[in-house]
């Protein structure tokens, strides 16, 4: 069991990144900094801040298989004492671009509760260089372009959102100690 460092200053790290995950995902596609430098096992600084600051031991979540680790889990159960879950009923979910995850694997159907979708924390090798995407939506004053490098699956559920409000699922995207969010009220075009 390797246990790895969380926040250095646990209250207000926790109170910092809160903060501005609550500003990406108020504001879909703005990038913000979060306040950790090391992240556990394969994952990035942000994509850790992110769980830290989100999950509790009263919040599921599942991990995708490739993430999936004695160092992560250890350092998940230390810090967080977070329950695992299967993905269809998880209200939070970690994967990475490589697995390229199917986001309606995710979504709540018709059958099930809005409050049942998953929020999905998805860890890209960049937050730019992709394909060029136009967001418009609450929380956008006119437009906002972003490029992260998605898997396609991914890029084939932002363009088609087979779920319309409230339905389908929140996306966070990790790089490093960056992130940004495109919640499940954002439309997108492909520029």
């Amino acid at each position: 069991m390797t246990l790895l460092a969380s926040f250095n200053h646990p209250v207000a790290d926790s109170q910092r990144a809160f903060r501005r995950i609550l500003k990406a995902m108020s504001e879909p596609g703005v990038m913000v900094m979060l306040p950790l430098q090391q992240g556990w096992g394969d994952l990035s600084p942000a994509a850790t801040a992110t769980l830290l600051t989100l999950v509790d031991n009263e919040t599921a979540l599942w991990i995708d298989p490739a993430l999936d680790g004695d160092t992560l889990r250890s350092n998940l159960r230390f810090h967080i004492g977070v329950p695992s879950c299967e993905a269809r009923c998880a209200p939070f979910a970690l994967t990475h671009a490589a697995a390229d995850p199917d986001p309606l694997a995710f979504a709540a159907g018709d059958n099930l509760a809005p409050e049942t979708a998953t929020t999905l924390i998805i860890d890209l090798p960049a937050l730019s260089g992709g394909l060029t995407l136009r967001l418009n939506g609450p929380g956008i004053r006119e437009t906002r372009a972003i490029a992260p490098q998605l898997p396609p699956r991914v890029l084939h559920y932002l363009r088609e959102r087979p779920h319309h409000f409230p339905q389908g699922i929140d996306l966070i995207f990790t790089c490093g100690e960056s992130m940004m969010a495109v919640p499940r009220t954002t439309q997108v075009e492909v520029c």
